[in-house]
């Protein structure tokens, strides 16, 4: 019997577990649960994250930037006092946006170190504050700021909104039980910068060609997106920065995503030799790509046969409009050549285009047509186009930068190499000259996800900083103008 009851009480404990798990996690009062509590309430948010804000400032090194840095330091030093930095600051952006792509209003969550002393902070800043039970709130134009339990929430937003009723439905959003799953594995992402988009939202929210779908279609897409996301997180390191998404798609999301990987880039020996400086690559599933736009975006086709040559549209439309008979999927683009001793060169070009055999025999009807090259063929492996005939060759002998040796691995792949590169001959301004202390940049994408990688000219300091010495000079009239 005391066996039997031990049973009982072990099956009594599994089910309210799974109760609790299934009804959602409590929320402790963190900004981090707040918002997650909001995201489980608020089906119109497109995107939501969180933002290191001292940590950039910190790799930034604004403190020893001429007096920006002292203006900026003793703002900081003030609300510092006030709001907790160590915790990241979290936001949402809710859809639909308007025709000048702005959101229907945008949230962040802060934490606070103490209400009062934050009330306080504001009132001197020329807010009047208003209280509701334990919520204050304050407004300001398109703004509205509601502070409670060590929590500030900021909303805004265009349309016209009666501030305590706003913060009130905001709090009250904010403070039931956790969201869960794949959005609260998102927010919990360490970075400078981390983006979450949620699909099924960023879809519902749009304004596209998708509207003019039969209703069957337009159900069956919904469940296609539902519960995908797509996760961001970008983080400044010494001599790099890196932004790398990663895709929480659902399981029928998953099967229709449509690139391809090969650890042997098969495109490198298609693309001549010499040294790159610049490359494209691409290696996708035709007919997984055909079967997505034949399914959902059925004009797509059309589209494409309209930004084309009388010629081009006759041909393909022999093929029945089926790309997945012309085209492998495999593209490749590199521009080569040897820096000369003032860190310039003439460029050359050569390109391939995976070609199936209804495709070679559009092929061989454009390799004619392509003007000042040193050769246009189509062979056995498809169209292939090289300017100089120094850099052609069907043997491979491509060279890659260092750092780039990803190059065709991946669904999509790109770099840019800058090293020794003379940037005087360029007319940069402003902003622009930021691209002076990098080395080379490089890109990948396959179906789970992607990485951009800049790589900084310095590999000892972090690459903000190095950014913000370039950005300094360029501003340094303005800075030194300044009256502080």
């Amino acid at each position: 019997m005391k066996k039997f009851n031990s049973i009982l009480k072990i099956t009594a404990l599994a089910l309210l577990t799974v109760f609790l798990t299934a009804c959602g996690s409590s929320n402790s009062g963190t900004a981090k649960d707040a918002i997650s509590s909001f995201l489980g309430q608020n089906e119109n948010v497109m995107a939501f994250g969180n933002a290191d804000l001292k940590s950039v400032l910190s790799k930034a090194d604004y403190k020893n930037i001429p007096k920006l840095g002292k203006l900026l330091g003793s703002e900081f030093e003030i609300l510092e006092k006030v709001i907790d930095f160590s915790s990241p600051m979290y936001y949402a952006i809710e859809g639909p946006l308007d025709s000048n792509g702005n959101p229907e209003a945008t949230y962040a969550f802060i934490t606070i170190k103490d209400n009062e002393k934050f009330i306080d902070e504001l009132t001197s800043r020329g807010f009047d504050v208003n209280k509701t039970g334990d919520l204050s709130y304050s407004e300001d134009g398109d703004f509205a700021i509601g502070m409670k339990n060590n929590i500030a929430i900021v909303v805004i937003q265009k349309k016209e909104f009666n501030a305590e009723k706003l913060m009130v439905d905001t709090f009250e959003k904010s403070e039931g039980d956790l969201c869960g799953g794949k959005t609260d594995e998102i927010l919990a992402q360490t970075g400078d910068f981390v983006f979450g988009m949620n699909v099924a939202s960023v879809y519902s929210s749009s304004n596209t060609e998708l509207e003019k779908l039969s209703a069957e279609k337009k159900k069956s897409l919904k469940e296609l997106v539902k519960d995908s996301y797509i996760q961001t997180v970008v983080k400044f390191e010494d001599g790099a920065a890196i932004i790398e998404t990663k895709n929480h798609f659902s399981d029928a999301l998953k099967a229709k995503m449509f690139f391809n990987s090969d650890t042997k880039a098969p495109v490198l020996r298609k693309l001549g030799k010499g040294n790159a400086r610049v490359g494209l690559s691409t290696n996708i599933d035709m007919k997984k790509l055909q079967a997505l736009m034949d399914e959902y975006s059925p004009g797509a086709i059309s589209d494409l046969l309209g930004t084309l040559g009388r010629d081009a549209q006759m041909a393909l439309m022999f093929t029945g409009s089926d790309l997945s008979k012309v085209f492998t999927g495999e593209l490749g683009v590199v521009m080569l050549g040897d820096l000369g001793a003032n860190g310039s060169m003439i460029p050359a070009f050569n390109v391939f285009l995976g070609l199936e055999k209804q495709g070679k025999e559009l092929g061989e009807m454009a390799a004619g047509m392509v003007p000042s090259v040193a050769e246009s063929k189509v062979d056995s492996d498809g169209f292939k186009i090289y300017s100089s005939a120094e850099y052609a060759s069907n043997n491979g002998g491509l060279k890659l930068p260092t750092g780039c040796e990803n190059f065709g691995k991946s669904g999509i792949n790109a770099f840019v190499n800058l090293d020794g590169v003379n940037f005087d001959d360029f007319d940069l301004e402003g902003g622009a000259n930021v691209i002076r202390v990098i080395k080379y940049i490089t890109f990948e994408y396959n179906n789970e996800g992607g990485k951009i990688y800049i790589k900084a000219k310095e590999g000892k300091e972090n690459i903000l900083k190095q950014a913000m010495k370039v950005m300094v000079k360029e501003l340094e009239s303005e800075i030194n103008n300044m009256a502080i």
